[in-house]
């Protein structure tokens, strides 16, 4: 029988000796793989492997290289196709790029609204939705106890509470096959097990997982098989239990180690009592209270672990702390002990910003090294003549953070993780006073995580004062001397890391998911 007539009733995709190449780089090399009917497949690799890539390689939104396309064969009916059609009408795609096309273009869409238009796959709403299809955008929304965001605007919602509506908008549709991309970053504890347990339940309902992760600890119960990248290759492919047993599955999932409370260091000029200072502070987003009543003070020598559940408010603080909001009803908020508000231009070069909506922003076309120039101005792109010192001191960074072979790299090529790194170095060439992070490791593989806590760590010790919003604080407990926890607005409590670990009766940095109130 020839390949043409082939009938693989168990089959829904083969990839024989498949290329992927964009700007003449061979981006995906070698791909053999097979997906069967009934598999539930983790995709794992470490920053700038081509998860990303592979996974839209799989779903058709891109095609191999030229000469190739018999290659990638479909079988959405049993029969051997290289066009996707029929096959991607019956998946559906969750990434974090959708999330940051959302805010980069300032699309104002309700939760509900972003649901119905998962319906036709397609980022924005065409056509008055029908009643049917409302109904079954809540009653998703509802299976997935979001109800509550249904009218809150997807550009108001904490990353997690969003993320979690994208896969709202992913399931609408009942797909076949759920193709998601790092699902779990940026949603707290709670949230990422409820996630995992949606999971579960969608892949023991029929419907089949294709996702890619940097942890071990968020892989979906349900998955059966584990497939690792290197470098644009499969190294491995098989069965989650042996793969998972062998050496490249254990040095690619190695975590960070180091997790003993940080101690306050003292400040070497301390020139004025605090760095920052709130007040009775509230903030108001589109006519909902956000933040409550804070009071609030960051001293020199102390860093600070920002922890709390998605929605709580910890983004929006890290807004106002940064100059980008102001606070109502009469609160205040002072920097650096001056009585007057710093400009806007000063506060840029003594208070540095990393999240994952700033990223979103520094999507496009511009080399690593620009983009790290561009955080002395303060700006999105760098539209300003350079000197060769500023360029040697953004260098230095891209350097010292082993990311010098971003430098020349166009980022729109760079994945996730990558981004985040060059992000990172942005925000720390202007020498700031204090860095404010927001998940500064969500998107990056074991090692990477590794590599940029220990950073941080150099740089809190080094006289950088930070506040790091994070859902992992295992990972960075070790250089933080302060905690303060958030709930629905509000600070529930604020003092030493050793107070926090104790009230929590656990080990220090142990304790992901608890928040005390």
């Amino acid at each position: 029988m020839s390949a043409q007539n082939e009938v693989s009733p168990n089959l829904l995709l083969d990839l024989a000796g498949v290329d992927f190449v964009a700007g003449g780089r061979a981006i995906l090399r070698d791909l053999r793989w097979r997906l069967a009917r009934g598999q539930h497949w983790a995709v794992l690799g470490g920053n700038g492997a081509g998860k990303t890539t592979f996974l839209r390689l799989v779903r058709g939104d891109l095609w191999p290289a030229p000469g190739q396309h018999q290659r990638r064969r479909y079988f959405p009916n049993g029969r051997p196709q290289a066009s996707p059609l029929g096959f991607k009408e019956h998946t559906a795609y969750v990434s974090a790029e959708l999330l940051e096309e959302y805010q980069q273009r300032g699309w104002d869409l309700s939760g509900l609204e972003v649901v119905i238009s998962g319906l036709s796959d397609t980022p924005l709403l065409y056509e008055q939705p029908r009643s049917e299809q409302m109904a079954q955008a809540r009653e998703t929304l509802a299976r997935l106890g979001l109800a509550e965001l249904a009218e809150r605007s997807i550009l108001a919602m904490s990353q997690g509470q969003a993320k979690r509506v994208l896969l709202a908008r992913a399931l609408v549709r009942r797909p076949r096959l759920l193709v998601l991309d790092e699902p779990s970053d940026g949603l707290d504890p709670a949230s990422r097990q409820d996630l995992l347990r949606s999971l579960d339940a969608v892949a023991r309902e029929g419907t089949q997982l294709l996702y890619a992760t940097h942890r071990f600890d968020e892989l979906v119960p349900a998955t059966s098989h584990v497939l690792l990248l290197e470098r644009g290759a499969i190294v491995a492919q098989g069965p989650k239990g042996e793969v998972l047993a062998g050496q490249r599955a254990a040095r690619l999932l190695r975590p960070a180690g180091g997790l003993a409370t940080g101690q306050a260091r003292p400040s070497p000029t301390p020139a004025y009592g605090h760095l920052i200072r709130l007040a009775n502070a509230w903030v108001a987003l589109e006519g909902e209270t956000v933040l409550q009543a804070l009071h609030w003070e960051i001293a020199p020598g102390q860093n600070w672990l920002l922890l709390g559940p998605n929605g709580a408010g910890k983004t929006t603080l890290l807004r106002l702390l940064a100059g980008d909001l102001r606070p109502v009803f009469g609160g205040s908020l002072n920097w650096f002990g001056e009585p007057r508000r710093p400009s806007l231009w000063e506060l840029r070069r003594r208070i540095s910003l990393v999240s994952a909506g700033l990223q979103a922003q520094h999507v496009r076309s511009q080399s690593g090294l620009d983009t790290v120039l561009s955080g002395l101005f303060g700006s999105i792109g760098l539209h300003q003549p350079v000197s060769e010192a500023q360029r040697q001191a953004a260098q230095g960074w891209l350097d010292f953070l082993g990311l010098a072979e971003l430098a020349g790299r166009d980022v729109t090529t760079l994945s996730y993780g990558q981004l985040r790194k060059v992000l990172i170095a942005r925000a720390m060439v202007t020498d700031p006073e204090i860095l404010l992070l927001d998940e500064p490791l969500s998107g990056l593989d074991a090692a990477s995580r590794a590599e940029v806590a220990a950073l941080l760590g150099r740089l809190a010790a080094s006289g950088a004062c930070l506040v790091c919003v994070t859902h992992h604080p295992e990972e960075v407990a070790s250089f933080m001397s302060h905690v303060a926890v958030l709930e629905q607005g509000r600070m529930v409590f604020q003092g030493s890391a050793q107070q926090y670990w104790q009230r929590a009766g656990l080990a220090p940095g142990r304790a992901p998911g608890i928040y005390l109130s």
